[in-house]
C-alpha cells in the first residue's frame, strides 16, 4: 500500500500565518519609498546647487570679480549674475548656473513662484510649496553672499517630503 504525503491543514495555516507577519512588518518599508524618493530628490538638488555655486565661484576667481558687489561670469549655461563671486539669488544668477529645470518651482517668499531677484530663494519639486515658517517642508535653500567674507549658503529641508 502506497502512503500518501502531503501538508496538513495547520501546517498550512501556520505558513500562512508566518507569511502574514513577514507581511505586516516589511510593508513600511516599501510604502515610504515615494517619500524617500522626494528627499533624494532634493538632496540632489542641494548638490547640484553647491556644485554650480562652486564652479561660479571659481570663474570669478579666475576673472577677478570676486570681490566686486555686483558682476557676470560666462558658463556654459549663459551669463551668470554674481554677488561678490558667487551666483546672485536670482533668475538670471543660482537658476541659471544649477539649470534644475522645469521640475522645480522657484520661491523667494515662500508665498508665490519667484519671479524677481531676492537675497534669498527656495527651490522646491512642482507641487510642493516651501514652509519657511516651519519645520515640515521640502525645498532647498539658497542665500546669495552678503559680503565679501560671508559666502553664499545652501541648506535642505527634507522633513515635509
Amino acid at each position: 500500500m502506497k502512503r500518501q504525503q502531503g501538508f496538513t491543514l495547520i501546517e498550512l495555516i501556520i505558513v500562512i500565518v508566518v507569511l502574514g507577519i513577514l507581511a505586516v512588518t516589511a510593508a513600511p518599508q516599501f510604502i515610504n519609498f515615494s517619500s524617500d524618493a522626494r528627499e533624494s530628490t532634493v538632496k540632489g538638488a542641494q548638490a547640484s546647487i553647491q556644485g554650480a555655486m562652486q564652479l561660479v565661484y571659481a570663474r570669478s576667481l579666475v576673472n577677478g570679480t570676486e570681490d566686486a558687489a555686483t558682476s557676470t561670469v560666462t558658463t556654459e549655461g549663459g551669463v551668470v549674475d554674481t554677488v561678490y563671486g558667487y551666483p546672485a539669488a536670482a533668475v538670471n544668477g543660482i537658476d541659471r548656473a544649477a539649470g534644475l529645470g522645469s521640475d522645480w518651482s522657484r520661491y523667494d517668499s515662500g508665498t508665490s513662484p519667484a519671479t524677481n531677484s531676492a537675497s534669498e530663494v527656495a527651490f522646491a519639486p512642482t507641487g510642493q510649496t516651501p514652509d519657511f515658517t516651519g519645520a515640515d517642508s521640502c525645498h532647498v535653500l539658497y542665500t546669495e553672499a552678503a559680503d565679501e567674507d560671508t559666502p553664499a549658503t545652501v541648506v535642505v529641508n527634507v522633513a515635509g517630503c
